[in-house]
């Protein structure tokens, strides 16, 4: 199961991105359950279009630190950088 945290749009070097943090289970084997930890993922989203492809994952046990690393890699760096 997964719950929302937080979700945002970035806009940089002419395109839209669609950054999403969740809070999910680990499926770790050696994590002893319930481990929850947020994932973070971030996807082109073009105006208009169904969301493009995957361009950075993160993740982090607490918190929104792995939302706001994600945002600023993809506001700052070229993508290809990344």
């Amino acid at each position: 199961m997964s719950d929302k945290i937080i979700q945002s749009y970035v806009f940089a070097r002419g395109k839209r991105y669609f950054v999403s943090t969740i809070e999910r289970d680990s499926s770790a084997v050696m994590c002893p359950p319930p481990l929850r930890y947020n994932e973070t993922i971030a996807w082109e989203y073009p105006e208009g279009g169904d969301r493009g492809p995957i361009v950075l994952m993160d993740e982090c046990l607490t918190g929104l630190s792995a939302h706001f690393r994600v945002c600023e890699k993809i506001y700052h760096c070229k993508m290809e950088e990344i």
